[in-house]
């Protein structure tokens, strides 16, 4: 241990803790985007209230502020995640040049210790708040040790307050930021919550958590009423304007949980609690509480204005990939409608890059976001970050081609998609930024917002002002359009003389009023190892479906100049009619112009058909280019 940390046991000690930012970092916010649209992490106030009272305690977030390497300290901690792993090594370095201990924690470091140790003097693995005092106490008797590890996740029931009050003023949406559960009951593959705080939910006390935010409202509004006496007339006019639109720090109350409506009793004692203290707050939360209309309505009448939703994709095969099956695509609409029609403004995160996913995702998934009005969206590109199933999976897959840890903030591909190349998906990415935060699209999805319009406005100028200058214009190739365009999802309308798929082993025909059987699923992407298009079906064929399939290949055939293949072998059942459309000679020489058309899977799926049907011409069967 260094000499430093050997001194009089009457002598005040002093706590540096810093959330790392790279300084030439390209997403860096300014102070106007900061303050609105970004609130701090907790992770650091928290451990500062854990420290005891005979140390001095001074926080710096990069992000806000200069880091003074001189600045004179006892000890250094980081909370670190993934993406700022390099830049936490840095300053770690720095510091321990000068004598100073340095102690490394968060989920970056929880998952990579031994690469975290080479940087630091010790690591804290896991929730903190119950190591934090060894570590203190270590420190003081010159025994750090190089690593302290959770055994059992901390109590949430009398929990220190975070020192909120060490964050930099005027710096963020608002310092207003509290929790009430942490963990998560769901297994999202690309997750690192439920492996880091647990797969299931722990939740504080209501009247705890009251108490806390009536606190924290009380010891801000202090603050801004200082402010206001000591400075002019019109900087208190124009803080007192900011206040009345809903754009002054403090103006919202943020919870900071993964899963703040994880338990709907605990919920509902929750927000009628909330009602007292007259707040305007927002979360995060699952979709699927749009489902539960009282819910979403006492949500509102205790001050909820936004809601933070892990949408992720718009297609189910992803949410499926991914564990997030309880996602369900047919309710997002109705769901998204049941927040708006409560005035509460729907913040979905979006993920691209699933191996589900095509170059058709973004067009698709913007067109979707803007026709349903929804005020904001954080895009993202999928990312194995270390201790996720992900990253286990893609590495045993040898698909990630790139382990510099500051590209592993959501914004750069660092792994090979299976449906489009590494260039696809982050053009993509870019694309999708630049079009959802357009004029236009700001204009088409906010004119129908309710309440908080002016919050709502400068939030989207600020988001387009860093898209603008921080995000390259993408462009998508052409095949995007084209697969866009084919992929579909049909209503079956004609379900009699069903034929089952033989290669389905269906041994009886499913039950013609069976819902997740009355639809055509159409699904295109570029084929692995041909230059064609494929294109797999799946649920019911019927003959007006089969009309609608010739004419998408027959647009797509003119635009792409790639031969077509129709694969059957997932398809479910299909209406004589149905195949007898397919076959048409006529229908199909409409395509050959342009591409040849190929059918996988037909004849050996429909085998009791065939005789009843006109034999085509033989190419149309062969399964190769």
């Amino acid at each position: 241990m260094k000499n430093s940390t050997h001194q009089s046991s009457t002598q005040r000690r002093t706590l540096l803790l810093l959330d790392p930012y790279p300084p030439n970092h390209p997403y860096r916010m300014t102070a106007s985007e900061r303050r609105t649209i970004w609130f701090p992490k907790l992770s650091l106030p928290v451990i500062a209230a854990h420290t005891p009272p005979d140390w001095d305690v001074k926080l710096v977030d990069e992000a806000v502020q200069e880091i003074n390497f001189d600045e004179p300290c006892d000890l250094v901690g980081l909370s670190v995640m993934t993406c700022y792993a390099p830049r936490a090594y840095e300053i770690a370095a720095e510091f321990r040049r000068r004598g100073k201990p340095v102690v490394l924690g968060g989920v970056h470091p929880t998952y990579c210790p031994d690469e975290a140790l080479r940087h630091c003097d010790a690591v804290v693995c896991g929730e903190a708040e119950d190591l934090w005092p060894h570590v203190i106490a270590d420190v003081e008797a010159g025994t750090l040790k190089p690593i302290y590890r959770m055994s059992d996740f901390p109590s949430l029931s009398n929990y220190q307050r975070p020192r909120i009050d060490l964050l930099s003023p005027d710096a963020y949406m608002t310092r207003l930021c509290t929790f009430t559960t942490r963990g998560c009951h769901f297994d999202c593959e690309f997750c690192s919550v439920s492996p880091f705080n647990g797969k299931t939910t722990r939740r504080r006390p209501v009247p705890e958590v009251i108490a806390e935010i009536q606190h924290a409202k009380e010891w801000l509004r202090s603050a801004i009423i200082d402010r206001m006496t000591r400075g002019s007339v019109w900087n208190a006019l124009a803080t007192s304007l900011r206040i009345w639109v809903g754009i002054e720090e403090g103006s919202i109350v943020a919870f900071v949980d993964d899963l703040h409506n994880s338990h709907r009793a605990y919920c509902r004692e929750l927000w009628q609690a909330l009602k007292s203290l007259n707040i305007k707050w927002g979360c995060q939360a699952t979709l699927f509480l749009g489902d539960d209309r009282d819910m979403v309505k006492l949500a509102a009448d205790s001050g909820c204005v936004s809601v933070f939703v892990g949408m992720e994709s718009l297609l189910e095969e992803s949410l499926d990939e991914t564990n997030k099956g309880f996602n369900q695509v047919r309710k997002f609409e109705d769901q998204i409608k049941m927040f708006h029609d409560h005035g509460i403004m729907v913040n979905p995160g979006i993920v691209f890059g699933f191996d589900n996913d095509d170059e058709s995702v973004f067009e698709a998934t913007l067109n979707f976001l803007i026709r349903n009005h929804v005020e904001l969206a954080y895009f993202n590109i999928l990312t194995p970050l270390p201790g996720t199933a992900l990253f286990e999976r893609y590495t045993r897959e040898g698909r990630i081609f790139d382990y510099d840890w500051a590209k592993y903030d959501g914004k750069h591909v660092v792994f090979k998609p299976k449906r489009m190349t590494p260039e696809q998906l982050q053009e993509g990415f870019y694309w999708a930024n630049h079009e959802f935060y357009s004029l236009s699209s700001i204009w088409s999805r906010l004119r129908h917002t309710k309440g908080r319009f002016i919050p709502r406005l400068q939030m989207n100028y600020e988001f387009r002002k860093l898209v603008k200058r921080t995000c390259p214009h993408g462009r998508l190739s052409p095949i995007a359009r084209i697969l866009k365009d084919l992929h579909g999802k049909l209503p079956t309308v004609e379900t009699s003389q069903l034929i089952p798929n033989a290669l389905q082993a269906i041994k009886q025909n499913v039950h013609p009023s069976s819902q997740q059987e009355l639809f055509l699923n159409i699904r295109a992407r570029q084929h692995d190892m041909f230059t064609a298009l494929l294109i797999e079906l799946e649920g019911t064929l019927d003959q007006l479906n089969a009309k609608e399939l010739l004419r998408r290949i027959s647009q797509a055939a003119k635009q792409a100049n790639m031969d077509i293949i129709v694969n059957f072998e997932h398809l479910r059942q299909a209406t004589p009619g149905a195949l007898q459309t397919l076959l048409d000679t006529n229908m199909v020489q409409r395509i050959r112009p342009y591409a040849k058309l190929r059918y996988r899977k037909l004849k050996e799926a429909f085998l009791s058909a065939w005789q009843e049907v006109v034999p085509p011409d033989q190419d149309l069967l062969e399964e190769g280019p």
